[in-house]
C-alpha cells in the first residue's frame, strides 16, 4: 500500500497563478491536482488520452471543444482525447481540480 500526502509532493508544473502536482502515476492512469488562482486560466490544450476533471474546491469555467460549462465543488466533466480543453478560475478562491488521464499520457 502506498500513502501519498499532496503537501509533500513536488510541483510538476508552475506558471503565474497555476501549479500542478502529480498524485498518481501508473501506466493505466495518471492523476494530477491543478490549483488555479482567482482570475487565472489554464489555456486550452490537447492530450492524446481521455480525461476527467473533478472540482475539489472553488468554481470555474471549463471548456471542452466548443462547449463551455461552469462547475463547482464535487462536479465533474469529461474531456475526450484529442479535443482541446481549458480551465478558468471564475471564483474568489483558489480552484483545485483533480485531473485523471486514462491511460497515462
Amino acid at each position: 500500500m502506498k500513502k501519498v500526502n499532496m503537501d509533500e509532493l513536488p510541483i510538476i508544473f508552475q506558471k503565474e497563478g497555476i501549479k500542478a502536482k502529480r498524485i498518481y502515476d501508473k501506466e493505466a492512469a495518471q492523476a494530477n491536482v491543478i490549483t488555479i488562482e482567482p482570475g487565472y486560466t489554464l489555456p486550452s490544450h490537447v492530450v492524446t488520452v481521455d480525461i476527467f476533471m473533478f472540482v475539489l474546491e472553488g468554481k470555474g469555467s471549463f471548456t471542452v471543444g466548443d462547449e463551455r460549462v461552469e462547475l463547482t465543488k464535487y462536479e465533474l466533466i469529461e474531456g475526450p482525447k484529442d479535443i482541446p480543453h481549458g480551465i478558468e478560475n471564475t471564483g474568489d478562491t483558489p480552484l483545485k481540480v483533480l485531473v485523471l488521464k486514462a491511460p497515462r499520457d
